[in-house]
């Protein structure tokens, strides 16, 4: 396999099939002859970890036109989307007296008042609709899905079926969106961990939220680059709201990662996939990485 793909969240509306051709056809008309001859591969998890995300007891909160649920009696849940919607806002220049005001104005017929992480949560999710309804909506499915996949072991295990098989065949190029770059790191290091052997000369991480408090938290230490990788890139649009615009560098996640925040990604989220594979530079970080893998091929 030359290239593997991982998506992002909120894919279970397309199929592996669908997706994958989405992300070529954008390859191709961005950098045309990219893929020409390369086997290509998508790890393909949307329906599978929706059907895991999809809630219990619920209230349903829209931002953008979206509606989301959460789950009330999940304290573990409600603490991970708190942290965010609350770095977040803190980003925004928002203080603490105003996030006070916000969770007094939570309605009491949505949460009872005996329950403050829920109302805290909905009166940040509230202060970030007023900030910015649309990158809100897709922050709040990314958190929700992320804290899905990071804290449920059965969630957990079922994704990594799907994607750990297609990690063992060790693609030249490892390409990730948004909860994909967190599903990667996060098996990388395991298999690291377990002495698998792993060699993916370049892995181009896109949108990523790993440089976010609450995933870093879940995921815990070590964080750096996983020695079975050659070079890690990463991309984001610094008005990405996945990636509240931090690089993973150094003082925010680790050292011996690339970061290019010159993406201008035109979606109107800013986080869209068909708006970071035609970065010239991820363009141009593919087409290095499969021509010297060609080469040392031949030799």
């Amino acid at each position: 396999m030359n290239v593997l793909m991982i998506h992002g969240i909120g894919q279970e509306q397309f199929s592996k099939e669908d997706l994958k051709r989405i992300w070529e056809t954008c390859l191709e008309e961005a950098h045309p002859g990219l893929l020409s001859g390369r086997s290509v591969e998508m790890a393909y998890y949307g329906t599978t970890l929706a059907d895991w995300s999809s809630g219990r007891e619920n209230i349903s909160v829209t931002m953008g036109g979206k509606s989301t649920k959460i789950e009330m009696d999940d304290a573990d849940e409600l603490k991970f989307i708190s942290s965010v919607m609350e770095e977040f806002v803190l980003n925004q220049g928002v203080d603490e007296q105003s996030i006070d005001v916000a969770i007094a104005l939570a309605e009491d017929n949505i949460v009872p008042m005996d329950n403050f992480i829920g109302r805290r949560v909905v009166g940040l999710l509230r202060m970030v609709e007023r900030l910015s309804p649309a990158k809100g909506a897709i922050l709040l499915r990314a958190v929700k899905q992320g804290h899905t996949y990071l804290s449920s072991p059965k969630a957990a295990r079922s994704v990594d079926d799907i994607v750990r098989p297609l990690l063992k065949k060790n693609p030249y190029v490892l390409i990730t969106h948004s909860l994909g770059t967190v599903i990667a790191f996060k098996l990388l290091r395991e298999m690291e961990r377990e002495g698998v052997n792993i060699n993916i000369p370049l892995l181009i991480t896109m949108g990523s939220p790993l440089g976010l408090e609450a995933f870093k938290a879940k995921l815990g230490p070590p964080r750096r680059k996983p020695s079975g990788v050659g070079e890690w890139k990463n991309f984001f649009d610094p008005s990405d709201i996945v990636t509240l615009g931090k690089a993973l560098n150094e003082d925010n996640f680790s050292s011996g990662i690339t970061n290019d925040g010159t993406v201008d990604n035109e979606t109107s989220n800013a986080h869209g996939v068909v708006g970071y594979l035609p970065h010239s530079g991820v363009g141009q970080a593919i087409r290095s990485a499969l021509h010297k893998c060609q080469v040392d091929n031949s030799q």
